[in-house]
């Protein structure tokens, strides 16, 4: 039974590295990733990134081919399309229901991750090139999470957790470029909004902002 959970564990693990590299834009989308080297590479048996690359493929950011090999998914506009349009209906009511239900913690937990974010530079230049760097982009995951984070419905949260992920892939493989847009101030909106137990405007404000990154990786596509 131990050899299982450690098996299990090392599985995590190589769920969670492996993950992050695609939503980070370490892989390509389309890129093969293969068994044996990504058991070579974390010195694990195939069978634990068997069942690492299978968890991916279940959460959409791997795709399973026919002959049984595996790759990072490719980018398609009308599945941006359909996960914005789902984030939209799904983060909108779960916001609904943070906003009812929180308490003086949550809002104590949005105003210190808001405080975080606004601290946090979103772009590194590497090699000439504007990449979106990685605290940034765990802090600012952390930010729109913990907006809903009241919303008492955990199918409702694993939803929306799930559609932030697959979003997540196409603003990575999306070359970022300095917007004409006040990420800062539309944050912060959106954290008044919400303490201010305003849904129809909090609403209203995420909405605009989901959007406006939706329009913003249409054009890169």
């Amino acid at each position: 039974m131990a050899k299982r959970n450690g098996s299990s564990t090392l599985s995590e693990n190589v769920t969670k590295k492996l993950q992050s590299d695609i939503l980070t834009g370490q892989y390509e989308p389309g890129f093969p990733l293969k068994v044996s080297e990504l058991a070579r590479d974390f010195e694990v048996s195939v069978a634990v990134v068997r069942e690492a690359l299978t968890r991916l493929a279940t959460q959409g950011l791997v795709q399973q081919n026919p002959n049984h090999g595996f790759s990072v998914k490719t980018a398609s506009e009308e599945e941006l399309n359909n996960i914005i349009q789902a984030r939209l209906i799904n983060e909108s009511e779960a916001l609904r229901l943070s906003i009812a239900y929180g308490d003086l913690t949550w809002e104590s937990n949005v105003i210190a991750v808001h405080h975080k974010l606004s601290q946090t530079a979103e772009h590194k230049e590497v090699n000439e090139k504007l990449i979106v760097r990685e605290e940034w982009s765990e802090i600012h995951r952390q930010f729109h999470y913990e907006l809903i984070a009241a919303c008492p419905n955990p199918v409702l949260l694993d939803i929306c957790s799930n559609l932030w992920d697959l979003s997540e892939f196409y603003r990575h493989c999306s070359p970022p470029k300095q917007q004409v847009r006040d990420g800062l101030a539309e944050h912060k909106a959106l954290t008044d909004a919400v303490l201010s137990r305003d849904s129809d405007r909090a609403v209203q404000i995420f909405r605009a902002h989901i959007q406006l990154t939706a329009d913003v990786l249409f054009d890169n596509h």
